[in-house]
């Protein structure tokens, strides 16, 4: 008897395992040499690359489009575009690797939302997931596109894909940003006489947000790309790939980070790489949504989670990486502020706690003040830059137990002295809030809420050496703060574990 081995990197399905059973089943005539078999097969393929397949999926070509756009669209009730990219974009991306079918996405957009500006590359949000995804896992560079940046040239390449699709030739399309542009992409295969060829496009969703919104009057929705193409494209909608009050099931578990954290602490480097791009979202949320959609379509289920995905995961993924792919590392440096070395005054009170950094911690005792701060309640700290730079900034922060709602004990109003702070590229002039979220512990988190911008990360540039301030402001009643932290050139997990060891300033 000969047995079939399966290819290392390509998914074995439960079909064909089936089949090879069946037809050995009929030349075995011991029930001896058929348990063999059975522990044959059993050895030959790992139980984590026998999957089946779902929606007649059979190694065929695959598209997406991510929407996820960070750079601010102010002419949008909401300036940021859906975070959830970000990390869903090198989880995708990481699902079809583990399989070896990169070959077979054959076109990534990204920051589709028609109209919107294009941001600078190194806070391009989607292109820092997509380039790292590239270079770490053998993706074609030319199937991926910045649809802000390159929207003539992005719609024609789908379009192509879509207008060469036959019966044997199908494409699967993930449907993962809104549908504004995959409508001006079909009135173009149409355009090119191959309408035809959307009998044999099969567009896979699970958001009615991104079937149905839109960012301006004249953008136009799902049903409107059903109309257009005489309801030719093939679609189905699987359940929401969100489930935030159980943060064990799918793929959305809001702040809570600790069932993602088997990717960082993962012995495969690529796989801490992913989860940084997990964190990268702007509300500290742990939400890869959109990657369910191809855990469905290629592993078929459509109700993943963490624990599933990391046994999928398994060892780590095959990788292409090699560090000259990439820009030198940043020079690491990490600044650890200690709250109580704040000058203190007013409502701002040192208390003690074994759990905190050095035994201490400070908390705001006054009333709420939301609207504006008031300087009485304002703290500061003088401190020193040796390595100039970009520097993020966060914090160890505690709501204490009572006060763990919404602007309830859990920010305060920023700023650093002569305009040193930032939301991208904006220098902030004044005070920003800045906040997190907790529950017993001190947590590591720190968002700031900028308006007409949103929710950005906080960066400090230095462009030189020297002293530099900090100022706090009481704006939640009952805040408390273990220490501050500035960093540049390592992850915010790095950040973090580095604190724990490190001496404070």
């Amino acid at each position: 008897m000969q047995l079939i081995k399966p290819k290392s990197n390509n998914a074995y399905t439960l079909h064909k395992v089936q089949v090879l059973i069946n037809q050995s089943f009929y030349r075995m005539k011991t029930s001896k040499i058929l348990f063999l078999l059975f522990i044959s097969i059993a050895i030959l393929i790992p139980a984590e690359t026998i999957f089946a397949q779902a929606w007649g999926y059979n190694n065929n070509r695959v598209a997406v489009s991510f929407d996820g756009n960070s750079a601010a669209d102010n002419q949008y009730k909401w300036p940021t575009g859906d975070p959830d990219d970000w990390g869903a974009l090198a989880a995708s991306c990481a699902i079809m690797a583990k399989l070896g079918l990169q070959d077979k996405l054959v076109h990534c957009s990204y920051n589709n939302f028609i109209d919107a500006p294009p941001g600078p590359d190194n806070k391009n949000q989607l292109k820092i997931s997509a380039d790292g995804s590239i270079a770490r896992w053998g993706f074609n560079k030319e199937a991926f596109f910045d649809v802000t940046k390159q929207l003539k040239e992005s719609r024609s390449h789908l379009a192509n894909e879509m207008g060469k699709s036959t019966a044997s030739n199908p494409l699967y399309f993930m449907h993962a940003g809104l549908s504004e542009f995959i409508y001006q992409v079909v009135e173009e295969v149409i355009a090119n006489g191959n309408i035809e060829a959307l009998n044999h496009v099969y567009l896979l969703s699970h958001s009615k947000f991104n079937e149905n919104e839109i960012r301006r009057d004249y953008h136009r929705t799902w049903a409107d790309i059903q109309k257009l193409c005489g309801n030719r494209i093939k679609y189905k909608k699987i359940k929401d790939q969100n489930d935030k009050g159980n943060p064990n099931n799918l793929w959305h578990s809001k702040e809570d980070f600790s069932v993602w954290y088997w990717m960082r602490d993962h012995k495969d480097p690529n796989i801490n790489w992913m989860y940084t791009r997990v964190q990268a979202h702007t509300l500290n949320h742990a939400d890869i949504s959109d990657c369910g959609m191809f855990y469905y379509l290629l592993v078929g289920d459509d109700n993943g989670s963490p624990e599933k995905f990391k046994t999928f995961i398994g060892e780590g993924i095959p990788s292409t990486y090699n560090n000259s792919d990439l820009a030198t590392k940043e020079e690491e440096k990490l600044i650890i502020i200690e709250a109580e070395k704040f000058s203190l005054k007013a409502n701002w009170k040192i208390n003690k706690d074994t759990i905190a950094s050095n035994g201490k911690y400070i908390e705001f005792t006054g009333s709420n003040l939301y609207k504006a701060p008031n300087h009485d309640n304002t703290i500061s700290y003088n401190f020193k830059i040796d390595t100039p730079g970009n520097y993020t900034v966060k914090w160890f922060m505690r709501q204490p137990e009572g006060e763990r709602g919404t602007d309830k004990g859990n920010d305060a109003w920023i700023y650093f002295s002569n305009n040193k702070g930032f939301a991208d590229n904006t220098a902030l002039e004044h005070y920003e809030k800045f906040y997190g979220r907790s529950t017993d512990d001190f947590v590591l988190n720190g968002t700031a809420e900028i308006h007409d911008l949103g929710h950005k990360w906080l960066t400090a540039k230095f462009n030189k050496p020297g002293e530099y301030t900090i100022n706090i402001s009481g704006r939640s009643s009952k805040l408390q703060i273990d220490n501050i932290i500035l960093f540049k050139g390592i992850t915010i997990d790095e950040a973090s574990k580095k604190t724990k060891l490190n001496k404070s300033l």
